[in-house]
């Protein structure tokens, strides 16, 4: 007889979609995959979302809604894993979609192999002409331990911290208190954090979701925020590497991963804010290298300010960045 099937949450933070939100919730419906139930967070959207969620919910069982004043994504994923009740949770973008097997296949895996998380290959599908490209895991290992995981996702391209391609024993984010910080990169922030404190990570080859490059989005435009919350995400790892006592086994991989963040800084300074001078720019950079330098040490030892003294831009200045597009998160 076989063993029945955990049940798995899907959460689905929704704003400003109503363009892609079918699609999305078409390709849940073709999960085949049960049992499943499918949290939909309505973040104060004023589009015609709304009206779809009402639809699809009540035309199918599997789909739940939650309506919130507009708070953000990570607020609407940590409330949609509050809300959850299956034994895993995966988070899907509203304006994404995923294969059919996308929750069997990890869901599978995680049985299987007693993981508290499976990692899933993607394709990035292009706006135009169609194009999908599938994008595998700089790493062949389907087996690893969490630390090996967390130290993959700190070198970014061997593992991605991305929230969306991944399924997660729901408990883990309330066992060790984990949630997403109301910022840009919040997947950084998190999902280090939750590799560290994994038992097994088990990886799916095949690639399982889309992520859909579009031309607006909160993750296509390059501006001060980006930089000091791309930062603000490092810090919160640093903070968490040293309360959970990891600190003399964690600074050399943390700190390459520092080494990581200022050559993606430098760069995204040279090559997208064209607009500032030159000597504005090298600025800029000499106050990335020096808070990269006191993050690189322990909190005890190097409080790092909230926010960057270099943002006290001319306000001509700061209205130029902001229109430049960021080159290591688009959707664009």
């Amino acid at each position: 007889m076989a063993m029945e099937r955990p049940l798995v949450s899907i959460v689905v933070p929704i704003y400003k979609v109503e363009k892609y939100l079918e699609r999305c919730l078409d390709s849940l419906v073709a999960q085949d995959y049960q049992p499943l139930e499918v949290i939909l967070v309505n973040d104060g959207s004023p589009d015609g979302c709304g009206s779809i969620i009402r639809r699809y919910e009540a035309k199918y069982p599997i789909f739940r809604s939650l309506w919130q004043e507009n708070q953000g994504l990570a607020a609407a994923r940590n409330n949609g894993i509050a809300l959850a009740t299956g034994k895993y949770v995966a988070l899907v973008d509203s304006d994404d979609y995923v294969e059919p097997d996308f929750i069997s296949s990890m869901a599978n895996l995680a049985e299987e192999r007693q993981a508290d998380i499976v990692m899933g290959n993607f394709y990035i599908d292009f706006p135009r002409g169609g194009i999908k490209v599938p994008f595998r895991m700089l790493t062949m290992h389907k087996n690893l331990s969490g630390e090996e995981a967390a130290q993959m996702s700190l070198t970014l391209l061997r593992i991605p911290a991305f929230a969306w391609n991944k399924l997660y024993r729901r408990e883990l984010f309330a066992e060790h208190n984990i949630s997403y910080p109301s910022i840009y990169y919040e997947d950084v922030a998190t999902t280090s954090r939750l590799l560290i404190k994994s038992g097994r990570v088990a990886i799916q080859q095949k690639p399982i979701y889309h992520y859909c490059l579009r031309s607006t989005g909160i993750t296509g435009n390059f501006s001060i925020k980006n930089v000091n919350d791309y930062l603000k995400a490092v810090d919160i790892i640093r903070h968490f590497i040293w309360d959970q006592q990891l600190w003399n086994t964690w600074k050399r991989p943390y700190r390459a991963f520092l080494r990581t963040v200022e050559a993606q800084l430098f760069l995204a300074i040279a090559l997208q804010m064209n607009k500032l001078s030159v000597r504005k720019r090298q600025h800029l950079m000499r106050q990335v290298h020096h808070r990269i330098h006191r993050l690189a040490q322990p909190p005890e030892l190097s409080a790092v300010e909230p926010e960057f003294s270099i943002f006290s831009l001319p306000l001509r200045l700061f209205r130029k960045a902001r229109s430049i597009r960021w080159i290591h998160n688009g959707r664009d």
